[in-house]
């Protein structure tokens, strides 16, 4: 028996991430992102795996620390994938127009399959540099490297694969 699948929850979840809170230990930023491949089901095969849209919220811990909770919609070969990533962000550098920092993300979501949506998992890491404009207000740029798996898509074909993410976004 298949459950029926609500999308409007998943898509409700990224709006409220970006309703503007207005507290300074806070921060909001939306991306785009481009998934550069490399290998999948330990087969090796460079090329561009999709592209995605996500919007994070990131509680601000201390001048160094700050967590990841982020929202993402992603186009993967023949697959879309909505997916919630929890994670830390750490700051390696900064000066008055520049930030440079690592972050690691565990992620979580759902494969939005027919007959009925499959899990996926996965793990991200990476570093990000932080551009000011003025306060609050931020361009960025990152690179990562990521590995997914969704088990239930083994027996329909890619089910385990490494990407190495590329994002360009705003901070506000």
């Amino acid at each position: 028996m298949t459950t029926k699948y609500n999308t409007f929850q998943p898509v409700l979840l990224l709006l409220l991430m970006l309703l503007p809170l207005g507290l300074k230990a806070q921060q909001k930023d939306i991306s785009l992102r481009v998934f550069p491949s490399s290998w999948y089901n330990s087969y090796f095969e460079p090329g561009i795996d999709g592209f995605g849209l996500a919007a994070a919220y990131h509680p601000i811990l201390n001048k160094v620390s700050r967590l990841n909770i982020s929202g993402e919609f992603s186009v993967l070969r023949a697959r879309n994938e909505l997916l919630l990533g929890f994670g830390y962000n750490h700051t390696i550098g900064q000066t008055k127009k520049f930030r440079v920092s690592v972050e690691a993300n565990l992620l979580s979501g759902v494969d939005l399959f027919k007959p009925a949506p499959i899990y996926v998992g996965g793990l991200e890491a990476g570093a990000r540099f932080d551009y000011y404009l003025r306060r609050g207000k931020a361009l960025f740029a990152g690179i990562g490297a990521r590995q997914t798996f969704c088990p239930g898509y083994r027996t329909y074909g890619v089910w385990k694969y490494n990407s190495w993410p590329v994002t360009v976004g705003i901070r506000f």
